[in-house]
């Protein structure tokens, strides 16, 4: 099991600050490519389009790995949607975990089921 399954939720914020830059450039070479091919074009036209861009680019990178974050929390991917409240990322944080308990055994995570220990 590697660092990014043990910490599910630092997986979606790492996830979502990388997306910050990607699409930033995204948005900055359209606008070069734009401005190249039509350089009478609108600041307004050019700004729309850009957003228009960075909104594609972030749900090509978030849904994937919101939808694999989910899947490891066994959630139903229909709370996707909640990340479309404006502050639905603190709703989507506040998860809990459904796939069972992790311990740490001799250093090593393993999944322990109730009654599998002894201890109950």
């Amino acid at each position: 099991m590697n660092w990014f399954e043990r910490h599910l939720n630092w997986s979606a914020v790492l996830s979502w600050l990388a997306l910050y830059p990607i699409t930033f450039v995204a948005g900055y070479i359209l606008g070069l490519i734009v401005i190249g091919v039509d350089p009478y074009m609108s600041d307004e036209a050019l700004e729309g389009l850009a957003y228009l861009v960075g909104i594609v680019v972030a749900l090509a990178w978030i849904l994937p790995t919101n939808g694999w974050i989910l899947k490891r929390k066994s959630r139903s991917l229909w709370w996707l949607l909640i990340l479309f409240v404006p502050i639905g990322w603190i709703i989507f944080l506040c998860l809990e975990n459904k796939s069972g308990g992790a311990a740490i055994k001799n250093g090593a995570f393993t999944e322990i089921k109730l009654g599998e220990d002894g201890t109950d």
